[in-house]
């Protein structure tokens, strides 16, 4: 039997700032031994995340104990499981994307020796050498003169896990990971991940976070099952099937049919985008019909996210290009952003890291009647009403009173698109809106963007997941370096 790496002992932990001490762990006991790679498998909300962020030594018990084995032995300080460990997270992506720090992908990694946000000392020839061979080996040389505003969540997401490779930890903690990359990213990492594994052998160990099987490589042959909060004994029956898969149901009753006579609800010209002063989109020319449902696929970096940002408005075409829209629920052909903002709401993971206001998540959702950035009013007993039913049909109304810093990132979710269908938009942008959903969750969630799209409501959905989208989808195209092709 190998060494102990971790020894956690009838542990019980609550979040920091809750004032009421409900436990998110309880009684948690496990010895995580040097070599024994583990997937840590459970629902949204079962403690997947805060698990893991103890592991980190970001949290600490409310009762029993946690011990990390470094080279001087069992030590007790969460800063033990710091430098013991590296983490990639949901929440440390977010964090970079809402305070939007203008640095390099070679200065992202570089943070990766020292585990610091930012850049504080002087590096060395070994170290840079060292990022170049990392951005090598996961296909990501290019973004090494990037800086992080104009990347997408796959390209950031990716220079986090090399982040996290360079440092070479004893313990190396992924939450769930491989979300929001493409197919050849995930082949990309993975494989650099099984190379270092080798060349480290029992000197680093994996743990790693899933809803999904088929997302856990065949080398992390342990499971654990977490489930409200408690773990399982080790060869437990599984609280849930993470095998299933749900690609979304028929339509309760089929979408409208495409009425090419109709006036086109979204009407792009000619149009360009520029971040930065990079050109990131190019010569774009596309029509929405009434009764259309687009899927957009593409390449992590290809241009797919600013896509959807510019049909909400919130990237702006360079002159000689345009948007024309015709908003039927919201005052028809429109220019006015306000009006826009209104009319098409956009699901994203930059949407939600830049929502940095602490709310609970009936606030949360209320603030989508005016699409706005934390709450500038009060609001009516409509509204609050009307919120309350959109939460109720995504199961989320229970958390009406939670803050949205202490639910899951699957429960944060499903708040999101909440917050999106109130005030009744006529166009729904959805980025990669099942990442971080557990099987359960994307059924719900697919099945229910059916029934939206039987009221009237039209969707523009991206994901790498080609197996995955509601049933409503009748249009493709793909994006190709800021290009959009048919598919």
């Amino acid at each position: 039997m190998t060494e102990p790496l971790v020894t956690i002992d009838h542990l019980s932990l609550f979040l920091p700032g809750d004032a009421a001490h409900k436990n998110v762990l309880h009684d948690i006991s496990w010895t995580i031994r040097r070599g024994e790679h583990c997937a840590l498998m459970g629902v949204n909300g079962a403690g997947k995340t805060t698990l893991l962020s103890l592991l980190h030594g970001l949290l600490w018990p409310s009762a029993g104990s946690i011990s990390w084995h470094g080279p001087e032995g069992p030590e007790t300080s969460p800063i033990a499981g710091r430098s013991l460990s590296a983490l990639v997270s949901p929440a440390q992506q977010e964090r970079y994307q809402r305070l939007g720090w203008s640095i390099t992908g070679r200065e992202l990694l570089l943070t990766g020796f020292e585990d610091t946000p930012l850049l504080y000392s002087v590096t060395s020839e070994e170290q840079d050498e060292a990022v170049k061979d990392m951005a090598a080996r996961l296909d990501a040389l290019p973004l090494l003169t990037r800086r992080l505003p104009e990347m997408s969540q796959g390209q950031l997401r990716i220079l986090l896990l090399g982040r996290a490779l360079l440092r070479r930890p004893a313990l190396l903690l992924l939450d769930e990971c491989v979300d929001g990359l493409d197919m050849e990213h995930r082949r990309s990492f993975f494989a650099t991940l099984e190379e270092m594994m080798r060349e480290a052998g029992p000197d680093m160990t994996v743990i790693l976070s899933s809803h999904r099987m088929d997302q856990v490589p065949s080398w992390c042959s342990r499971r654990r099952w977490i489930d409200g909060g408690r773990l399982l004994p080790e060869g437990a029956t599984p609280p849930f099937d993470a095998d299933e898969n749900f690609p979304g149901g028929a339509c309760a009753s089929p979408a409208p049919e495409p009425d090419p006579d109709a006036p086109p609800l979204i009407r792009v010209h000619g149009a360009e985008v520029f971040i930065d002063g990079k050109k990131v989109l190019r010569d774009l020319n596309w029509t929405m019909r009434r009764g259309e449902h687009w899927r957009i696929t593409g390449r992590n970096g290809s241009g797919k996210s600013t896509f959807l940002r510019m049909l909400a408005g919130d990237e702006f075409v360079a002159a000689g290009g345009g948007i024309t829209r015709y908003l039927p629920g919201n005052g028809g052909e429109t220019s006015l952003l306000a009006d826009i903002r209104k009319g098409v709401r956009l699901v994203s993971d930059l949407s939600q890291a830049g929502y940095g206001y602490d709310v609970n998540a009936l606030e949360l959702v209320c603030t989508g009647f005016d699409n706005s950035v934390g709450v500038y009013r009060e609001f009516g007993a409509d509204e609050i009403a009307e919120a309350m039913r959109v939460m109720e049909e995504l199961d989320a109304a229970e958390l009406a009173d939670a803050s949205i810093r202490q639910v899951s990132t699957g429960q944060l979710r499903r708040l999101f698109l909440a917050r999106a269908l109130v005030g009744r938009p006529d166009v729904l942008l959805l980025d990669e809106p099942c990442s971080g959903l557990d099987p359960a969750g994307r059924a719900h969630y697919l099945a229910l963007l059916d029934k939206l799209a039987a009221r009237g409501l039209h969707l523009v959905y991206v994901s790498h997941e080609e197996d995955e989208g509601p049933a409503c989808l009748n249009r493709r195209a793909r994006m190709e370096e800021g290009r959009l092709l048919p598919a």
